[in-house]
């Protein structure tokens, strides 16, 4: 255990949380939803495809179930699916047997402190012999002048297949939950200093030794991951991007010399990095007032909905911006694959959502006159392939997308009273009957642990799954068709999280 003084610690970290504190409230401000709200149908309809939409709708059934409440989509990997679950004393991981359900272990699991912004989901890595491994972090004691204001836990992995604990770390505040190091091995994580500044660091899983530093991370001041080898850094009240990989800082650039002025990722953020095309597409929030986000609910003025987000193509390699476009972000696409679109060398364009007109008005944090499209983009231009028909968003979380899973290569758009399925290499919706089946997701929380910095507020899971139609509607059972689009497959199994338990279903053989 660290043995530095903890209260000054708390004390000096108050700054650094106010980002994660600031994702939760912006993501709260008008309370997200599963689907948009029936709203008035479109004035007109697209044009078809003319290809049919192949799709077996021949009904299927679990070949096992497992009764649990999840948070999330299991990880699958060496015939084990670990599933994050509410417990009565908060979350557990859960390690199910893909080839029959059978549970081989459990264990608590902690939030940690990006709790509740970050949506808590499972992690898998591998040792450097090539054995999967559950990371995640456990609670802690913290120390007796802690003040009661932060969670102290330990990082800890453990054999995928049989439970084994492999490592334990020592109990101190952790800034980032443990991930898999430059996305490949062994275990890392962010943690706190004394002087309430973070330090990356590595964990061998096999030898358990570790290193930390300059060594792992150059970078300083308060960093923490936001996405593939992409940093957030904060220091003396300015934030940068910086991409980091192999221990070595490849550029490190204002963020607002990126997005532009008022841009902060504690408005919200989500970045998808292409290898193949040496490319990172994002989007953040851009705050164009003088309030700080955590001021908002206590002032009264309106926010123009085209002046509150930004989404951006730029280098992998240098950072050079390569296209702008206001008003939108790809956050909204977050369930959305991408192994089918041109971001992986497929023929289908990747999705945003794009707000044309409308208000969110504080401090009530209610939209007005809000639209929103969905626009089919070239990665490397940012140029619209096609768009669809603005339709009215009420909330945060409404941009006429439903959430569900895809290749990327289609997607349930349009409003909850007449959704498409739409083809997004053409951009037009696909000609479906209501006997075809397809995944939708809707939200999870969990109960935070007490004693913690967040009173009162749910923690943020991921995704439950359940049976829909094109329009988004629940249908009684799942299809063959529906389980293309299922991505933790395994040794001839999908495994998904339903309400109220995990199912694993055997594929045909054409599937495989």
């Amino acid at each position: 255990m660290n043995l530095f003084p903890s209260a000054q610690l708390s004390a000096r970290l108050k700054p650094v949380g106010l980002g994660i504190v600031a994702v939760g409230a912006a993501m709260l401000l008008a309370s997200c939803s599963l689907l948009p709200q029936p709203a008035t149908p479109a004035a007109s309809t697209p044009t078809p495809s003319d290809a049919p939409l192949e799709r077996n709708t021949e009904i299927t059934t679990a070949a096992w179930e497992v009764p649990l409440d999840p948070i999330g989509q299991p990880v699958v990997a060496d015939g084990v699916a670990l599933v994050y679950a509410k417990s009565t004393a908060g979350v557990a991981a859960h390690a199910i047997s893909v080839a029959d359900g059978k549970e081989l272990w459990t264990q608590p699991v902690h939030p940690g402190y990006e709790a509740p912004g970050v949506p808590l989901e499972p992690v898998v890595t591998r040792t450097p012999s090539g054995k999967s491994a559950a990371i995640f972090l456990q609670a802690a004691t913290p120390p007796a002048n802690d003040g009661g204001e932060t969670w102290w836990t330990a990082p800890v992995a453990f054999d995928l297949g049989t439970g084994k604990e492999i490592y334990r770390g020592r109990e101190e505040l952790v800034s980032t939950r443990p991930f898999a190091c430059d996305d490949v091995q062994d275990l890392c994580f962010i943690a706190f200093d004394e002087d309430g500044h973070t330090v990356e660091r590595w964990v061998d899983l096999e030898s358990g030794e570790e290193a930390g530093g300059p060594d792992i991370n150059p970078l300083s001041g308060n960093f923490r991951p936001v996405g593939k080898e992409l940093y957030s850094v904060v220091t003396d009240g300015v934030e940068k991007l910086a991409h980091v990989s192999y221990g070595e800082v490849l550029w490190e650039v204002e963020i607002e010399k990126i997005f532009g002025k008022g841009a902060n990722t504690g408005m919200g953020w989500h970045f998808t990095y292409s290898k193949k095309l040496d490319l990172y597409v994002g989007s953040v929030g851009i705050n164009p007032t003088e309030f700080s986000p955590d001021k908002f609910t206590g002032q009264t003025f309106s926010l123009n909905l085209r002046e509150s987000t930004k989404t951006v193509g730029f280098r992998a390699s240098s950072a050079r911006v390569l296209w702008t476009a206001e008003g939108s972000q790809v956050e909204c696409a977050k369930t959305i694959g991408t192994a089918a679109t041109k971001l992986e060398g497929g023929e289908a364009f990747p999705v945003r959502c794009e707000y044309t007109e409308g208000h969110i008005e504080f401090p009530a944090g209610k939209y007005r006159g809000g639209l929103s499209k969905l626009v089919g983009y070239d990665p490397l231009t940012g140029d619209a392939a096609w768009e669809t028909k603005a339709v009215e968003v009420r909330h945060w979380g409404d941009y006429g997308l439903l959430p569900s899973l895809s290749r990327g290569d289609r997607v349930i758009a349009g409003t909850f009273w007449s959704a498409n399925l739409w083809d997004t290499t053409a951009g037009k919706y696909r000609g479906t009957s209501f006997e075809d089946v397809f995944v939708c997701l809707k939200e999870t929380t969990y109960t935070m642990p007490p004693h913690g910095p967040y009173q009162d507020a749910p923690g943020a899971g991921s995704y439950s799954a359940f049976p829909c139609v094109k329009g988004g509607t629940a249908v009684p059972a799942l299809t063959y068709g529906a389980l293309t689009d299922v991505n933790t497959t395994d040794n001839g199994m999908a495994v998904i999280s339903l309400e109220g338990k995990v199912a694993g279903y055997k594929l045909l053989k054409e599937f495989v």
